[in-house]
């Protein structure tokens, strides 16, 4: 099992080193607002863990406290 894994994982370097050296080079433009957009993806994911974990906070503590409802 750990074979096909380093077998994939293989793959996919060989495979980026090739589309990392082999494509040719881009303009590219990054619009002010892009770090803005970021800022708030970052945040959305730190919200988002935030609420899950209050909403099962009681089942975490209990799980890893040993109790038994």
């Amino acid at each position: 099992m750990l074979f096909m894994y380093q077998k994939k994982l293989n793959f996919f370097l060989f495979v980026a080193i090739l589309v990392f050296f082999v494509s040719p080079p881009v303009a590219a433009y990054l619009d002010p607002g892009f770090g803005s957009m970021v800022w708030q993806l970052l945040a959305a994911v730190v919200f988002g863990v935030a609420f899950t974990l209050k909403i099962y906070w009681m089942k975490i503590k209990n799980y890893l406290s040993g109790e038994k409802n």
